[in-house]
């Protein structure tokens, strides 16, 4: 009976471990480890030994994806169609055999944001060896405006960059006496229409899995916080108001007795 293999269309992660015990083709140590997709999507890899390199190779032995750590973790990502793929993890080193390694796999999610706003579901998971545990999504913003966001896990560090790098949006819940704070009293942040990626680091001491929700909510015109927005004849009759006022002010304020007051005579 076969080993059926991992299908990453249908697990939001999971999770390589082995050793490198095998020969390569440049001779270095090598193991390969296959997983199916049935579904198009784009995925992330990340490698969480040091001096390690990754190949994603599809069923015509093409790279479709490709990664090499240093001192720290490698990440890399690719968008897959249905077939069978191989990872090819080796060691980076000559010489060095039979060590261990662990390769996460998990579905990088393509959020859409619009005027009414965006929500991503995530799931934090306990870090092993040198993993930051950074996760990274893509959002794909149709509608921009003035946002302001909510992160449900507490500890948690997020930001959404440009292509260019640039930080457009930033947060965190590293003070969780303030996540009942009214959203609305939150910072805002200006999103422009365009294609950003999402940069979120729970914490390392998750225990388990835990799920999460980061939020964008449209900031209201007008609205902030316990100053509730004006009605229309709450603002006429406050206008009609000062406008009676200002008139009584300056009525009060001509003078009367510019003219001669006008005098009674006694006819003799």
């Amino acid at each position: 009976m076969g080993v059926s293999l991992p299908n990453a269309s249908t697990m939001n992660w999971f999770q390589f471990r082995g050793i490198t015990n095998e020969w390569g083709p440049n001779g270095a140590s090598t193991d390969y480890r296959k997983f199916v997709v049935t579904k198009p999507g784009e995925f992330n890899f990340k490698l969480n030994n040091s001096y390690t390199n990754l190949k994603i190779v599809d069923q015509n032995n093409k790279v479709v994806a490709e990664a090499k750590s240093q001192q720290d973790v490698a990440q890399a990502s690719a968008k897959l169609g249905p077939g069978t793929y191989t990872a090819v993890i080796s060691q980076a080193v000559r010489g060095v055999n039979n060590r261990e390694y662990s390769l996460d796999v998990t579905e990088r999610q393509n959020v859409m944001m619009l005027g009414s706003g965006a929500m991503m579901k995530g799931t934090a998971r306990a870090v092993v060896g040198q993993d930051p545990g950074v996760q990274k999504h893509t959002l794909n913003v149709v509608q921009g405006g003035e946002f302001t966001a909510n992160m449900t896990l507490p500890y948690t560090r997020w930001a959404v960059m440009s292509k260019d790098g640039k930080v457009v949006a930033s947060g965190d819940t590293m003070k969780p006496g303030e996540a009942g704070q009214d959203i609305l009293k939150k910072p805002s942040f200006k999103i422009e229409p365009g294609q950003y990626e999402m940069v979120i680091v729970p914490p390392k001491n998750v225990v388990g899995e835990v799920p999460y929700q980061l939020n964008f909510v449209p900031k209201v015109a007008g609205l902030q916080g316990d100053e509730p927005e004006e009605r229309p004849i709450d603002k006429a009759l406050r206008e009609r108001e000062e406008r009676l006022r200002k008139w009584a002010s300056e009525g009060s304020s001509k003078k009367t007795a510019t003219n001669t007051p006008y005098k009674m005579s006694l006819l003799t």
